[in-house]
C-alpha cells in the first residue's frame, strides 16, 4: 500500500510538474485557463482515490458492509465533466482532432503505449533485482518520469510522423501555403495577387468563407476588395485600432489573430455583421508596423475553426501576401508618377511652344522675353503680338497658382489676348472684353493680373494698362521710374467694379529707354533665409543698362535671382520681356 501511494504521489507531482511548465510556457492568459482546470480535474481525482484507497478502508469494514462511506467515488463523475468543459470551453478540440486521436490514436498509440509500459516495466524489474523488492515500485516511478519527458519532447515528431501516415490531406494542406507564400512573392500587380490568393484558399484549400480586405489610404478604412460567401459585399472595417490590437496580441502569441470572441471588443459597430457572416478569424496583413489590409476566414471544409499550426501557416502567408501587396502598392504608385512626369513634360514642351518662338522685327525695339516655370509647367504667360511694321503688344500675365491648372488656363488667356489685340488696339478695351469673357468660366478661386502694352515705333509711344499686376519699369539716363497704373485682376468681378477702375496711360519713348514687364516670382524669389529679391534690387539691375543690349539686361536678372536664391528651390514662375527703345 505503501508502495502504490508513493507511486500515485510522484506520478501525480510529475503531472503538476508538467502542468506548470505548459501554463509558464504559455503567453496568452486566455491559454493558461484550461490548464488550471486540468490542474483541479486531476487534483480531484487523485483526492478521490485517496479517500476509497485509505480512508474509506480504515473507517469501515468492507464496502459491502458500509457503503454510504464509499459513496463519494460517485464523485469522479466530475473528472471527465471538467475535462469537457475545458475542452469545449477553450475551443481545445475540434471535431477532426478528436476523431483523429480516437482513430490514431487509439490504434498507433495504444502499441507505442504497451512498448513504452513494458520497457518500464522490464527495466524496472531488472534494475529491482538489484535494489530489492521494496524498491521495485519507487524505480518503476523513476523511469516513469524519465520517459515522461522524453516523450514530450519527441511528441510533435511523432504525432508528424502519424498525421503524414493517416491523414496525407493535412501534409497537402501545409505544402499548398507553402508552395503559395513563395509564389506570391513573384507575382507584380494587385489585381495579379488578389487573384492567385483567392484561387489557393478557395478553389485549392476549398474554404467557403473567404474575404480580403485592403487599405483605403483616402479614407483610411478597410474595404472588401474579394471575397466569396458574403452576403453583404459592402464590409469595412476601421483601421484606427487595428495596429494595437494585432500588438497586443503579438504580445502574447506568435500570430496576431482576432478571434470571434474579440470582435466586439475590437468592432464593436461590426461584431454582429461579421459574425452573421459566419467570420471566425481575422488574420491582418501588416508591413513595418502599418496594416495594408487583412484575411477574413470562415470554417475549414471539415466544419472546424482554423487553430494552431493552421493559423501559423495562415499568419506566415498573409505576412507575404502583405508584403507583395505593398511592393505591387509602390510600383503602381511610381509608375503613376512616371507616367505623369512624362504627361508634365510633354505639357512644359507644349506650353513652351505656345510662347513667341521668334522676337518680331521692329525698326526701332529691341525685344527679349522669357518665361521659367517654377514646376514642369507654370501659370505665367507672356505674348509678343505684332500687328504691322510700327505696331507691337506686349502682354505678360500672371496666373494665381502654378502647376498644370494654371497653366490650362494661362493657354485659355493666351487664345483671348490674341483674338481681341486682332479687333482692338486699345489695350483697356482688350482687357474689359477679356475679364466679361474670362469670369463667366473661371472657378472664383482662381483669378489672373496681367499687363497689355501697345508699343508704336511711328508715334514714339507706349499705351499701357495694368489689371492689378506688377508695375511697369522703366529706366533712362540712370534713373528708373515706376508705372503703376489703377486695375484689378482679370475674373475677379464681372465687370462694373473691373471697368470702372481700369487705368491706361499713354507713355513717350526716348532714346536707349528700357521698358521691364515681369511677374511677380522675380521680386518675390526668395533665399534660404526666407527674404525676398524685391523690386530694390531689379532697379538697381536696370539703372546702369542704357548701353546694353536686352538680352544682356536680361540674363544679369536672371544671374542675379539665381545668386540671391542660392539652394532655396523657385517659389513661383518667373516671366519678364525687355524692351529697349534704340
Amino acid at each position: 500500500m505503501a508502495n502504490n501511494l508513493r507511486i500515485a504521489f510522484l506520478i501525480y507531482l510529475a503531472f503538476l510538474g508538467f502542468i506548470d511548465y505548459s501554463i509558464h510556457k504559455k503567453k496568452n492568459p486566455d491559454n493558461k485557463k484550461p490548464l488550471l482546470l486540468f490542474v483541479i480535474a486531476f487534483t480531484f481525482g487523485m483526492l478521490i482515490q485517496l479517500y476509497v484507497g485509505t480512508i474509506a478502508p480504515a473507517i469501515s469494514d468492507t464496502v459491502f458492509n458500509s457503503p454510504e462511506y464509499y459513496m463519494p467515488i460517485v464523485l469522479i463523475v466530475f473528472v471527465p465533466i471538467i475535462f469537457a468543459y475545458a475542452i469545449f470551453k477553450y475551443h481545445l478540440l475540434d471535431v477532426s482532432i478528436v476523431v483523429r486521436n480516437t482513430i490514431i490514436y487509439g490504434a498507433a498509440m495504444a502499441t507505442v503505449a504497451g512498448i513504452y509500459f513494458v520497457i518500464i516495466y522490464l527495466l524496472g524489474q531488472g534494475i529491482g533485482s538489484f535494489v530489492g523488492a521494496e524498491n521495485q515500485g519507487f524505480v518503476a516511478g523513476i523511469f516513469f518520469l524519465i520517459f515522461a519527458f522524453v516523450f514530450q519532447s519527441t511528441k510533435d515528431r511523432f504525432q508528424d510522423f502519424l498525421t503524414r501516415k493517416f491523414y496525407p490531406e493535412q501534409f497537402a494542406y501545409q505544402k499548398v501555403l507553402i508552395q503559395f507564400s513563395n509564389d506570391v512573392s513573384t507575382v507584380v500587380g494587385t489585381d495579379k495577387i488578389i487573384d492567385l490568393t483567392c484561387s489557393t484558399f478557395i478553389d485549392a484549400l476549398k474554404i467557403n468563407k473567404f474575404g480580403i480586405l485592403l487599405r483605403d489610404y483616402s479614407k483610411d478604412i478597410l474595404t472588401l476588395s474579394r471575397g466569396i460567401g458574403f452576403s453583404n459585399p459592402n464590409c469595412i472595417i476601421e483601421k484606427s485600432n487595428l495596429i494595437a490590437v494585432f500588438n497586443e496580441k503579438a504580445l502574447v502569441s506568435n500570430t496576431p489573430v482576432i478571434e470571434q470572441q474579440d470582435f466586439i471588443r475590437v468592432f464593436p459597430d461590426k461584431a454582429d455583421r461579421l459574425i452573421e457572416e459566419g467570420v471566425y478569424s481575422i488574420i491582418p496583413m501588416i508591413v513595418k508596423s502599418k496594416v495594408v489590409g487583412a484575411l477574413l476566414f470562415g470554417l475549414k471544409y471539415s466544419g472546424s475553426k482554423f487553430g494552431g499550426k493552421d493559423v501559423e501557416l495562415l499568419n506566415a502567408a498573409a505576412n507575404q501576401i502583405a508584403i507583395s501587396l505593398e511592393n505591387a502598392r509602390l510600383y503602381q504608385s511610381e509608375s503613376e508618377k512616371i507616367k505623369i512626369e512624362r504627361d508634365l513634360d510633354l505639357a512644359r514642351k507644349i506650353q513652351q511652344g505656345l510662347l513667341p518662338k521668334c522676337v518680331p522685327n521692329l525698326n526701332g525695339l529691341d525685344i527679349c522675353g522669357e518665361m521659367i516655370p517654377a514646376m514642369q509647367v507654370g501659370g505665367d504667360y507672356y505674348d509678343l503680338i505684332q500687328l504691322s511694321d510700327t505696331k507691337l503688344f506686349v502682354a505678360v500675365g500672371d496666373v494665381s497658382g502654378k502647376g498644370l491648372s494654371a497653366s490650362l488656363y494661362m493657354t485659355k488667356l493666351q487664345t483671348m489676348v490674341q483674338i481681341a489685340t486682332k479687333i482692338s488696339t486699345s489695350p483697356k478695351e482688350i482687357l474689359i472684353e477679356i475679364n466679361k469673357r474670362l469670369y463667366e468660366s473661371i472657378e472664383r478661386s482662381w483669378f489672373i493680373t496681367m499687363t497689355l502694352a501697345l508699343f508704336d515705333t511711328e508715334t514714339k509711344t507706349v499705351r499701357f494698362c495694368r489689371a492689378g499686376h506688377m508695375p511697369l519699369l522703366t529706366a533712362n539716363n540712370g534713373t528708373v521710374e515706376s508705372i503703376k497704373t489703377e486695375g484689378i485682376g482679370l475674373g475677379l468681378e464681372k465687370g462694373e467694379v473691373f471697368d470702372r477702375t481700369l487705368q491706361e496711360v499713354e507713355i513717350k519713348t526716348k532714346s536707349n529707354q528700357i521698358f521691364a514687364f515681369f511677374s511677380d516670382g522675380i521680386t518675390e524669389a526668395m533665399n534660404e533665409k526666407d527674404e525676398m529679391f524685391g523690386e530694390e534690387k531689379l532697379t538697381e539691375i536696370l539703372k546702369g543698362k542704357a548701353n546694353t543690349r536686352s538680352t544682356e539686361v536680361m540674363n544679369k536678372v536672371w544671374s542675379e535671382v539665381k545668386y540671391f536664391r542660392g539652394s532655396a528651390l523657385p517659389n513661383d514662375d518667373m516671366t519678364m520681356v525687355i524692351v529697349k527703345v534704340n
